[in-house]
């Protein structure tokens, strides 16, 4: 039995892109240097971590409700990438519950 997504896919791409661009910008490009306040930089990664807490809560939510096949690796997968494996898995998520039935 599939149940929905809590967001949309839609919504969801954009939360784990919005995380992998301001960690990815944060992590490799020295904030001050580039003339943005400090502050500011503090933003951008709680705008990051936040986005990709939110993508791993839904995720997560889904391969339980949805009884996927791995789930606890998933689980691992989501929450040690930042919802970055979440792409692949939001591209493949109707073969892993066709697969989990």
């Amino acid at each position: 039995m599939k149940k929905e997504l809590l967001l949309s896919k839609n919504v969801l791409y954009t939360l784990i892109l919005v995380n992998f661009v301001f960690n990815f910008f944060t992590v490799f490009y020295s904030i001050p240097s580039l003339d943005i306040p400090l502050a500011a930089g503090k933003v951008l990664i709680y705008i990051g971590l936040f986005s990709s807490f939110i993508a791993s809560v839904v995720l997560i939510v889904d391969v339980f409700t949805n009884h996927i096949n791995g789930r606890y690796l998933w689980t691992l997968a989501f929450l040690f990438s930042g919802g970055l494996l979440g792409f692949f898995y939001l591209r493949g998520r109707d073969y892993y519950l066709n697969a989990s039935n």
